[in-house]
């Protein structure tokens, strides 16, 4: 029996297209700019930090972590401080407004659904956490963040390792078997199977159907 679901955000809740074509090119617009206000700043510092040790690499002007994070972001790289940075961009834009984030009218609907039945709404996203909570608290549906028990991000690990499910299903106190996750990627559900976890591809606009799978095309498919 289902207990309790994992979602992800991209290509199942959202559009693949408003990351993309939106929400990083507002952070690589707005990369210099931000760097520059807030370089003396102790969570910058931080973030700063963190890169360094990461890449090896000396950043001493707001000129130098730009190259770098410019760099992570053109090779789309999934590194921590590079998502909490841009977490504090995407706050920026959220809050005033530039950003607004389009949720699937049936990922609306099913989520407050499934959330007056009694299950467990979880969510497993590249971005950081902070990022998330951005995101579904500025949603085209209205504020939606408490709709959800717990959000994830690579901190707990790879979406591709099977290991990241297996502490995700202790970290929320379920059995692997009683967590179904929701995302797009092949890889990722290949992973999350291993874990004996429960499994479907979400078939948006844009993704590739793959047979190895079971496939929804709008939430509404879904009995958990």
């Amino acid at each position: 029996m289902t207990k309790a679901l994992l979602l992800d955000i991209e290509g199942t809740l959202a559009p693949l297209s408003f990351v993309k074509e939106v929400m990083f090119p507002y952070s690589r617009e707005r990369l210099g700019a931000f760097l520059r206000e807030h370089w003396d700043e102790p969570f910058l510092k931080e973030i700063v930090k963190e890169a360094e040790e990461i890449s090896g690499r000396e950043l001493k002007t707001p000129e130098e972590a730009e190259r770098l994070f410019s760099e992570w972001i053109d090779r789309d790289l999934k590194l921590a401080p590079l998502k909490e940075l841009q977490g504090h961009l995407w706050e920026e834009g959220f809050k005033t407004g530039a950003l607004v984030a389009p949720v699937y009218e049936d990922a609306c609907r099913k989520l407050k659904e499934w959330k007056e039945k009694g299950l467990k709404l979880f969510v497993y996203s590249s971005g950081s956490v902070k990022a998330q909570k951005l995101f579904f608290s500025h949603s085209d549906c209205g504020d939606l963040t408490p709709l959800f028990d717990g959000f994830f991000d690579t901190r707990v690990g790879s979406k591709k390792e099977s290991s990241s499910y297996e502490k995700i299903a202790r970290l929320t106190g379920f059995k692997p078997e009683e967590i179904l996750f929701i995302s797009d990627n092949p890889e990722e559900l290949e992973a999350a199977r291993k874990a004996g976890l429960k499994v479907l591809q979400s078939v948006r606009e844009g993704v590739t159907p793959d047979g190895r799978f079971s496939q929804i095309r709008s939430f509404e498919e879904i009995e958990p």
